[in-house]
């Protein structure tokens, strides 16, 4: 079923030194299913970021419509776009993005204090994510006494606390060793295996050969797409680097011509 639908989405960007503009996102169309765990990749500049601010109703299309399940995005007063998005809609930033003044406890909080959920409810929820995700024993703390990985998993139990109907992640791995990196990886692959659906935004290719779907993400419009299916995350990983190979060879082949 279709939780998530772009449809023929565009996006300019204008500015008083340019006539016509620069067109971030050309056309883009694609669905993610309940449960999925799909990965966008591409180069700088080539729309992603844009696309995935647009998803997250953080900016509105030019052109186009975006459904959260069947709820058009561009459609939500400008008023109720705060609470839409955090009564639907999870985010995990590269940088975190954690209060280094609010304990590990009250940064996981935040979203449910600002939508008024009592306290007890609070605690009942965040007991069973925060032992999931390995930082039960850091609730106390502050973020700057956390490494790296643990940030980004207090800045998933954040994200989740709010029992969002979509995970998107923006470059979840991107200041993280390899470490910590596997392990967030493996927690969004457990999360996943329990339903919940996940959008993660990646130049690693070792990142999207973790999702179940890859697709590429190229001068603003999808060029290719990858689906796991039967094959290992070895498997995946080498399909993601060829297709990724013969898209720089046609960039190259096209500034030749």
């Amino acid at each position: 079923m279709a939780l998530l639908e772009v449809r023929n989405v565009s996006k300019v960007y204008k500015t008083r030194s340019m006539g016509q503009g620069v067109e971030a996102l050309r056309n883009v169309s694609c669905i993610v299913n309940q449960g999925e765990f799909v990965a966008i990749m591409g180069e700088s500049g080539s729309g992603k970021t844009t696309l995935l601010n647009i998803l997250a109703a953080l900016d509105k299309p030019s052109s186009g419509q975006v459904l959260l399940q069947r709820q058009d995005l561009t459609r939500v007063r400008e008023r109720h776009l705060a609470t839409f998005r955090r009564e639907h809609i999870g985010f995990v930033f590269q940088d975190f993005n954690l209060l280094d003044e609010l304990t590990v406890r009250d940064n996981i909080f935040l979203p449910l204090v600002l939508s008024g959920t009592p306290h007890e409810e609070m605690e009942r929820r965040m007991q069973p994510l925060v032992q999931s995700l390995g930082i039960g024993q850091l609730v106390d703390q502050f973020p700057y006494e956390l490494s790296g990985g643990q940030k980004q998993r207090v800045a998933v139990a954040r994200a989740l606390i709010t029992r969002p109907a979509i995970l998107l992640a923006d470059e979840p791995t991107g200041a993280l060793d390899s470490h910590a990196s596997q392990s967030l990886l493996s927690i969004f692959q457990n999360l996943n295996a329990r339903g919940q659906t996940i959008l993660m935004v990646t130049h690693s290719v070792q990142a999207a050969s973790h999702a179940e779907r890859v697709l590429f993400l190229k001068d603003g419009r999808f060029r290719r797409q990858l689906r796991r299916g039967e094959h290992s995350r070895e498997e995946l990983y080498r399909a993601i680097s060829r297709v990724l190979e013969k898209l720089a060879t046609r960039d190259q082949g096209d500034a030749r011509a």
